[in-house]
């Protein structure tokens, strides 16, 4: 299951806000701006995981900020010359 919901329309919606020249780090910053909730959802869901991984150990959950990157190169490697 996906932390966030409707993504890929989540995804479109702040590249469309973005100018054309925008990097990973505009999006990531817009997105927080734009879905604070989902961020949070994101956020806690990352250190409920931290939480309950054992000292040593590693979880398959990524930071927040890696995990909204992801969902931009994900969508725009779907959607090349659309």
């Amino acid at each position: 299951m996906s932390v966030i919901l409707k993504v890929d329309e989540k995804v479109k919606s702040v590249i469309d806000t973005l100018q054309e020249d925008y990097s990973e780090d505009d999006f990531y910053t817009r997105f927080v701006e734009m879905y604070p909730e989902d961020y949070e959802k994101c956020r806690k869901k990352f250190l409920a995981e931290e939480r309950k991984t054992k000292p040593g150990k590693t979880h398959p959950m990524q930071n927040p900020e890696k995990h909204i990157k992801n969902a931009l190169r994900s969508y725009l490697s779907r959607n090349k010359g659309n």
